[in-house]
């Protein structure tokens, strides 16, 4: 196991005020408090100076669920679909660069993470969310530090990272109190700074795991679990999780599938990516025609807006930043819309990002949201599609 090391900021805080009381001892008093500061406020001032790195960050002064975890932008992508490490290097390095630092890291891929961490040329760390499987693994409190230890060891690249997400499963041995402690335990090894949930879509079982992480003295932090406009199963679990204070963190925010994107509609059947080419029978694409049709309507309206109030006069900054002076197209697209009902959902979409095209695309989702009444639009038109 490797032995972590203190936060760079904390190290640097301490020498700080050690030097200080040296100097002057009477300023003893004040700066007492500074150096028994709880470990939350110094995750606090340890996520603040790393957020600094990352620019811009439209939601900054988002009413965040919790005190514990702030992500940029509330938007986010995974490892899930990596497999040419140059494609994901370009994606990984655009996504940081752009104001996306937020990674969930699929089990498997710690590796290829490690290597893109490695080879990021402005240094600049990703925000990441590790997961430990309970449905594969018996070992209770020990197996949760083991499966951290394990994906450590192959990321390399970084000593601690910033979510220890769990899949209870009721084979699990020690059940959620041994998965709890062993949250507790990945923290107080420095692995993690905190702990959150996987497809945990039942509120009583939410509650359960929350309760057990207090016993422990920490808190759980977020709950990973799918919805999108095609499915939208789980609806109510965003509410609950906020109201727990938890962040809700949306896997296959475009469908499994990716029906969601717009690429492949009842017009459109072999798809405007000509690279994926056909996916969907004609007769499922007729069936979601409502949501299509919605879904480029918003586009219109979206683009519509383009150049009118602050929101769009901060798309229009950003998207001339993105491209350093050169003329971007400025198209919104379908897939950006389900990306941003998400958000406008209460969510944080997680997007399988694999390739320099995809990052562009996503990074094609800020500086813009979506209009309540936009909202309300696609979830009648979802609602008519999945009769």
């Amino acid at each position: 196991p490797k032995n972590p090391l203190p936060t760079r900021l904390c190290r640097t805080t301490m020498k700080t005020t050690l030097f200080l009381l040296l100097l002057c001892p009477t300023l003893s008093c004040a700066f007492v408090p500074l150096i028994s500061q709880s470990s939350s406020t110094s995750t606090a001032l340890q996520q603040a100076a790393r957020k600094s790195s990352f620019a811009p960050d439209y939601y900054k002064d988002y009413n965040d669920e919790n005190d514990a975890l702030h992500i940029p932008n509330r938007l986010a992508f995974t490892t899930s679909k990596w497999k040419d490490m140059e494609d994901a290097q370009d994606a990984f390095d655009i996504l940081l660069e752009g104001g996306i630092p937020f990674v969930s890291c699929t089990p498997g891929k710690e590796d290829m993470l490690g290597t893109a961490i490695s080879n990021e040329p402005d240094g600049l760390e990703p925000m990441i969310a590790m997961t430990y499987n309970a449905r594969f693994q018996f070992g209770g409190e020990a197996s949760v530090l083991k499966s951290m230890e394990a994906s450590l060891e192959k990321l390399e690249s970084m000593d601690e990272v910033e979510v220890l997400q769990a899949r209870p499963s009721r084979f699990s041995s020690g059940g959620m109190g041994a998965i709890a402690a062993g949250i507790r335990s990945a923290i107080d090894d420095g692995y993690c700074v905190s702990g959150g949930a996987v497809d945990i879509t039942g509120k009583g079982k939410l509650a359960a795991l929350r309760k057990q992480l207090e016993r422990q003295d920490e808190s759980l932090t977020t709950n990973q679990f799918e919805f999108s406009l095609i499915n939208r199963k789980h609806e109510k679990m965003i509410k609950t999780c906020k109201d727990m204070g938890v962040i809700p963190l949306i896997r296959h925010p475009l469908g499994k599938d990716m029906l969601a994107s717009g690429i492949w509609t009842s017009e459109e059947p072999n798809g405007t990516n000509k690279k994926m080419g056909p996916r969907f029978s004609f007769k499922v694409l007729e069936k979601y025609e409502p949501l299509h049709s919605m879904q480029y309507r918003i586009v219109e309206k979206v683009q519509g807006r383009a150049g009118k109030g602050k929101e769009q006069r901060q798309m229009k900054d950003y998207r001339d930043r993105r491209y350093e002076g050169k003329k971007s197209s400025g198209k919104v697209t379908p897939a950006q819309v389900a990306i941003n009902y998400i958000i406008a959902k209460g969510g944080v979409p997680l997007v399988d990002v694999y390739d320099e095209a995809g990052a562009h695309e996503l990074l094609g989702c800020l500086g813009w949201s979506l209009l309540d009444e936009e909202v309300r639009m696609l979830d009648q038109a979802a609602e008519l599609s999945a009769m």
